[in-house]
């Protein structure tokens, strides 16, 4: 698990690394007023986010433990520690969290997945492709 950041100006979340799915999920603070139990400590608004690029495509995802709802969006993804040697994600297309059950529950408020891009959502690009295409790794 690590803190990254997204949207401008930065809203601080804890992400799950996960090498058996492909999307960017992230708890969006709607879910949280929707599900009294879950206990997070960040979520994302991105209704503060300037630069936040919202799409009507949306998706359910059945994990393992539970399954999440939203639509794709994009804005900006930084990893690491605020700094020069942040990596700063342009445009990176994530699911928005907006209804879930059973995910949120161990302390983290994003899951990052590493797996192969063909297992994305059609038109989602993995954060690690992201960073290959940005020549940012």
């Amino acid at each position: 698990m690590s803190t990254v950041y997204i949207g401008t100006p930065p809203q601080k979340i804890r992400a799950l690394w996960d090498t058996g799915s492909s999307n960017l999920w992230v708890l969006n603070y709607k879910a949280i007023k929707k599900d009294e139990d879950i206990k997070v400590k960040y979520s994302y608004d991105d209704g503060y986010s300037e630069t936040c690029i919202r799409s009507e495509k949306g998706e359910k995802v059945h994990f393992g433990s539970g399954n999440l709802e939203g639509k794709f969006y994009k804005d900006t993804l930084r990893v690491g520690a605020p700094g020069k040697s942040q990596i700063v994600i342009l445009n990176q297309p994530f699911g928005n969290a907006e209804k879930q059950n059973n995910i949120f529950t161990g302390g983290f408020e994003a899951i990052i997945g590493l797996s192969y891009p063909n297992l994305a959502a059609p038109g989602v690009t993995p954060v690690f492709d992201s960073m290959m295409q940005q020549h940012l790794v």
